[in-house]
């Protein structure tokens, strides 16, 4: 671990994995992620160096194992040593390494103080809940100091070895629909939708029965909170117009208006909504589709948001207004794709994208509303209060693509001219 100054006078921390003598920074598939799940599967506590100046130790790493351990790897040390290893090979702000393509170790780069919610939203989830569509938490690495407390370093959970991301899956099928000779019915078309609309409710229900446990306690929202909401939502609408470019800037201007009237539904809600935990970044590349269903997977939240923020209570229809943009962004994803690779415009498509895209919406609705009352999750699916959220997401995205990712910019353009169309 290392700490770095930062031009504001923070500090944050970093882990770096070192190999060799003498030591160097390990590469992906070297062995660490390896003998990290070792230490696991062996329950180790792990001394770190003694300080140079009073020979004093300063931190420990405790590694624990998970029940579901034993059913994903060998029991024997020596065994588990000889597992092959091989980097992930994702773009990704951490490090994880497949391990006998059956363990997925995931080492966050940054470490921050207490509990990372991925941690803890997979435990409850496969070790309280029983829920299925989550790849089972094998076990963890956590690096208690001095100085900070506890940090999460890593995470070990099942592997899904035969899952392809379902933002791919589902751009490349809607890409080959609209190319195709014949017409494809919009009904066939946006199963999946209906399928997902299912899996988040089942995901809703289980987080909304906190099986005894008070961190995971469900609430009403205060009115402080939904103040809270409206002024962040402004405030996020701000940024986005401050760092959109060129078209998207001008997008935004002209329907910041428009958009300022929508925000307004958080500080007037008739009643204050139920707040659980949530998944806190749920979009289709949080999704694997499986020959036997659907893993979501990634539960660590917003990259940009605080720790602490992440592991605060929300409403579960932060999650679908989410879902629901990243729908529309992967139905918009699969025209340009089908354009591209037609070499221009498309005049008789297969299927009628317009159609996909509003028919998807209804539908994921439609399974999550049903799901919701099979399941008797006291959770009330308010439309209203999820325009304002996809709004105030389709925001955040113009705010991250500007950021880190411009080539990403046409989704948040495309995506909140539809919502105002």
């Amino acid at each position: 671990m290392a700490r770095f100054g930062l031009d504001d006078g923070s500090w944050q921390r970093y882990t770096f994995a070192l190999t060799g003598s003498p030591p160097r920074i390990a590469a992906g598939g070297e062995g660490v992620a390896r003998a990290l799940l070792v230490a696991i599967a062996e329950g180790r506590t792990v001394a770190a160096l003694p300080r140079e100046t009073d020979g004093q130790v300063r931190a420990i790493l405790v590694c624990r194992p998970s029940a579901a351990l034993a059913t994903l790897a060998p029991a024997a040390p020596a065994e588990l040593a000889a597992l092959s290893e091989r980097a992930l090979g994702a773009d990704q702000s951490n490090s994880s390494a497949v391990l006998g393509e059956s363990i997925l170790v995931k080492v966050y780069r940054r470490l921050e103080e207490g509990l990372n919610p991925e941690l803890e939203l997979i435990a409850f989830l496969t070790e309280e809940a029983g829920f299925g569509a989550v790849p089972p938490l094998a076990g963890f690495a956590e690096m208690i100091s001095a100085d900070v407390g506890a940090s999460t370093v890593a995470i070990a959970e099942a592997f899904v070895a035969d899952g392809d991301d379902a933002y791919e899956s589902i751009a490349e099928s809607v890409t080959a629909w609209l190319l195709a000779p014949g017409a494809v019915s919009v009904e066939f078309a946006t199963e999946v939708a209906a399928d997902l609309g299912a899996l988040t409710a089942g995901l809703h229900a289980a987080l909304a029965n906190a099986n005894g446990i008070p961190d995971f306690e469900p609430r009403p929202a205060t009115r402080d909170e939904l103040r809270a909401w409206g002024r962040a939502a402004r405030i996020q609408l701000s940024r986005a117009i401050d760092v959109a470019p060129g078209e998207a800037g001008r997008l935004l201007r002209d329907l910041a208006p428009r958009i300022a009237a929508e925000l307004t539904v958080f500080e007037a809600l008739p009643a204050p909504p139920l707040l659980t935990r949530v998944h806190g970044d749920y979009h289709l590349g949080q999704v694997l589709i499986a020959p036997d269903g659907f893993r979501i997977v990634d539960f660590e939240g917003e990259p940009l948001r605080p720790l602490e923020a992440r592991r605060a209570h929300q409403s579960p229809l932060r999650d679908v207004a989410s879902m629901l943009r990243s729908l529309d962004h992967v139905g918009r994803s699969a025209a340009r794709r089908a354009e591209t690779r037609n070499g221009g415009r498309v005049e008789s498509p297969g299927l009628d994208l317009d159609g996909w895209l509003h028919r998807s919406r209804e539908r994921f609705l439609d399974a999550y509303k049903i799901g919701l009352r099979e399941a008797g999750a006291p959770i009330v699916v308010d439309p209203d209060l999820i325009r304002a959220f996809e709004i105030e997401k389709e925001c955040y995205e113009f705010i991250y693509a500007a950021t880190y990712l411009p080539s990403w910019l046409w989704a948040p353009t495309e995506g909140m001219r539809g919502l105002f169309a």
